[in-house]
């Protein structure tokens, strides 16, 4: 007789569950990091567009020109700024989300554990009858010495 375990469909569903949630955590994740990495971007563009504007002020450009290019910093910063919210309201996102995938982890965890269990009382059930049967087979083709 086969092992078997009866709460099999439960550990399946438990397991496709933590498997959805572990999807969303991943994709949460690299929002992230698409984020950090354009907020990086943009922080180097807002030093190289400072630095450029340094350097044409050096080299005497017009007033409209640095005020262009002052307009372009403004707005870098402005979605610097912007990234930084997003990046903090994808952090909580990510928070939530990896308090789901804990959860769900734990809950398969949980039934696991119960199949596990239940599978070593099985086997050492088995192991019980196979030395059973052992002894009997052996106690079968005993006999004692007075009978010979």
């Amino acid at each position: 007789m086969a092992f078997e375990f009866s709460l099999n469909a439960l550990l399946r569903l438990r397991q496709s569950l933590e498997k959805a949630e572990l999807q969303r955590l991943q994709g949460t994740v690299a929002r992230c990091i698409r984020v950090r990495l354009r907020i990086g971007s943009v922080t180097q563009e807002i030093k190289d567009l400072r630095n450029t504007m340094q350097e044409s002020a050096a080299r005497g450009v017009t007033g409209a020109e640095l005020h262009f290019q002052g307009l372009e910093v403004a707005a870098r910063e402005k979605q610097l700024g912007e990234l930084r919210k997003a990046l903090n309201e994808v952090e909580q996102l990510r928070q939530k989300q990896l308090a789901s995938y804990r959860k769900a982890r734990q809950r398969r965890e949980i039934i696991s554990n119960l199949r596990q269990r239940e599978l070593e009382a099985y086997q050492l059930e088995q192991a019980r009858r196979q030395q059973q049967q052992a002894d009997e087979l052996f106690l079968m083709r005993w006999k004692p010495e007075s009978e010979i």
